[in-house]
């Protein structure tokens, strides 16, 4: 039986077609290279559409722009774009200068699209990104082409310059405040009503206002740029230093060095600059320009002054200049000169730091001079330089040198070991109430010579303000005995009993002992100097003198601080001696009387008869139920 074999189809694989664009450019906006790019965009319009294996992808072309840098070329940044979005397969474009004038630019995007799968071809060099030797050629043809912009540049410079020195204007500026530039004259025409702006900015300078005021003047009465923008203190800055208000033109105040970056940076003095005065009709006459030009100056001098030294001290060690720093300590001024690097984040510069007034008398004597003169420096010292042994070199200008020499430092005396204080029983045993600190030592600067005291530690910490009761030692060893039942303090007897003591805020000692019970001194100690403005009516006719029988009255001192003395004194009758008390104390004891832990004017008045200050400072409490408290100072 014959077999029988299916034969299917053969369907032809249509190839795909290849996206193609191409890129024009001219760099200057003239008829003939309008003309020129228009033949480009045509030509290869025609080119692509006419080759059956293309698609014609588009043409892309940037007008009146360099080559030099990509930043400004719109349409050949659309170009990338649309090749990295994969709408690209092939870019056409008439030569390697028409693409990039820099080298480093046109390799850059050759090698990214080539990254990308996408061909670059240059017609008029034959020279395709895909080939061998391809990349070899473009960066040699790439250099000659950015070197030909260099010297484009520099003859373009040249034409500039040549025309400055002969007097012909040519403006970059047409609108500058206050005038339009009229091509027809070739000079600067006033604007009345910006003239004006410019006139009033003039005076308010002169009056002293400063710029940012000035700014703000302007723009709340409703003037702006010639942008339309508001006016900012730096703009005006720019506005008060030129010179065309004046009629003058100032020419090349700036320049490009690289015409590839083509940033361009002021002129300070490295190419001539070109001044032409009565060039057009003045807004500002030449007395009030003058008038302002020294304002600036006085202001200048105000904000960066200049002193004997300023950029005249080098350091040897990092080669910064010294710069001056002045300083205010307890309301003595000290000037210094300082490595600037030492000012510097991240700098650990070691030259030395010298006085103005070291340096100045270092300065005389190396001039010969009995004192520093200003005039005699300038003219005579050419740079100073500190090395880095701390010498200081003078470099003169008639070619010497001298060298001042640091002298050595003095040895330094050690000082003697302060003895060590011997230990005393208490410490570490004392602990604070409120705080939890423990006690320390102190020696008081009282008319007794002085006694040993003891302090909650919290107090000699910065910004800690513990407001415990201090104890002298003496006092503290006579509590202890009547707390322990001793006639005469016994150390070892203290130790053998006494866990630790914790004083509480009003004066109480707690004595925690070593059997596990707790014995507590029960008083009210006043803190010295401690004054509390308070004025108690309830202590009016209530306060007896047990001197002299007077009843107290109250006094203000410097009308705040409130306290109670005996009638007595003022009167001159008598020779009392009774206690003065504040009016703050007086409160604070009486509550300790009553059991409360605030004073109640109420209560006070309710309960005490009246208050009995006793020859020994204490204070004798009468209660209108007949019976009485004591409260005796320690």
């Amino acid at each position: 039986m014959a077999k029988v074999s299916k034969i299917e189809p053969i369907i032809t694989k249509i190839p795909r077609l290849k996206k193609v664009a191409a890129y024009a450019r001219v760099s200057r906006d003239t008829q003939r290279l309008t003309h020129s790019i228009s033949a480009q965009i045509s030509y290869y319009s025609e080119l692509i559409q006419k080759n059956p294996e293309w698609e014609y992808a588009g043409v892309y072309a940037d007008f009146a722009i360099s080559g030099t840098t990509i930043k400004e070329r719109d349409e050949f940044k659309r170009l990338i774009a649309d090749c990295e979005d994969g709408k690209i397969d092939i870019v056409l474009t008439k030569s390697i200068s028409r693409f990039a004038r820099n080298t480093v630019d046109l390799l850059s995007t050759v090698r990214h699209l080539k990254e990308l799968g996408i061909e670059v071809r240059f017609e008029k060099e034959n020279i395709s990104s895909f080939s061998g030797d391809g990349e070899l050629m473009m960066s040699i043809i790439a250099s000659f082409a950015q070197e030909e912009s260099r010297s484009i540049s520099e003859n373009s410079k040249w034409g500039i310059r040549k025309r400055f020195k002969s007097g012909d204007i040519g403006v970059a500026n047409k609108h500058i405040l206050g005038y339009q530039y009229d091509d027809d004259l070739k000079q600067y025409i006033i604007i009345p009503e910006e003239a004006k702006i410019v006139q009033w900015m003039f005076e308010m300078y002169l009056e002293g206002i400063s710029l940012q005021r000035i700014a703000d003047t302007l723009n709340d009465a409703g003037y702006r740029t010639t942008k339309g923008c508001l006016f900012q203190e730096a703009s005006l800055d720019i506005l008060i230093h030129n010179e065309i208000y004046a009629g003058d033109l100032r020419r090349q105040k700036s320049y490009i060095p690289d015409p590839i970056s083509k940033k361009k940076v002021r002129n300070n003095g490295e190419l001539p600059q070109y001044y032409m005065t009565d060039c057009h009709e003045a807004i500002i006459d030449r007395v009030t320009y003058e008038k302002v030009k020294a304002e600036i100056q006085r202001r200048a001098a105000m904000q960066n002054p200049r002193y004997p030294f300023t950029a005249r001290i080098h350091c040897e060690n990092c080669g910064k200049l010294y710069s001056r720093v002045k300083n205010n300590v307890k309301g003595k001024t000290y000037v210094r000169w300082v490595c600037r690097s030492k000012k510097e984040i991240g700098c650990s510069c070691t030259s030395v730091t010298f006085k103005e007034s070291q340096l100045e008398q270092i300065t005389a004597d190396m001039l010969g001079l009995p004192e520093f003169d200003k005039e005699t420096f300038n003219d005579q010292v050419k740079q100073v330089t500190v090395l880095k042994n701390g010498n200081i070199r003078f470099d003169f200008y008639n070619g010497s040198t001298k060298i001042w020499e640091k002298p050595p430092k003095p040895p330094k005396v050690k000082k003697p070991e302060a003895p060590k204080r011997p230990r005393n029983i208490f410490d570490g045993m004392i602990f604070c109430g409120m705080c939890g600190k423990r006690f320390g030592r102190g020696i008081s600067t009282t008319k007794d010579g002085g006694h040993l005291y003891w302090h909650c530690r919290s107090k000699s910490n910065h910004g800690v303000t513990c407001e415990s009761v201090n104890y002298p030692d003496a006092t503290l060893r006579k509590i202890i005995c009547k707390v322990l039942m001793m006639k005469d303090f016994d150390e070892q007897l203290f130790k053998d009993t006494v866990e630790k003591m914790v004083i509480q805020e009003t004066g109480s000692i707690d004595f925690h002992l070593k059997d596990g019970s707790v014995k507590t001194y029960d008083t009210l100690r006043l803190r010295i100097n401690k004054h509390i403005t308070t004025s108690t009516d309830e202590f009016t006719g209530k306060i007896w003198c047990g001197c002299c029988g007077y009843h107290y009255s109250r006094y203000a001192s410097r009308d705040k601080y409130v306290y109670w003395h005996c009638y007595g004194k003022i009167e001159g009758s008598t020779n009392c001696k009774g206690q003065n008390y504040a009016d703050a104390d007086l409160r604070k004891i009486s509550a300790y009387i009553l059991g409360m832990d605030e004073f109640d004017g109420s209560t006070f008045t309710e309960k005490i008869k009246h208050i009995t200050v006793l020859k020994n400072g204490g204070l004798k409490f009468e209660f209108k139920d007949e019976t009485t408290k004591k409260w005796i100072p320690d």
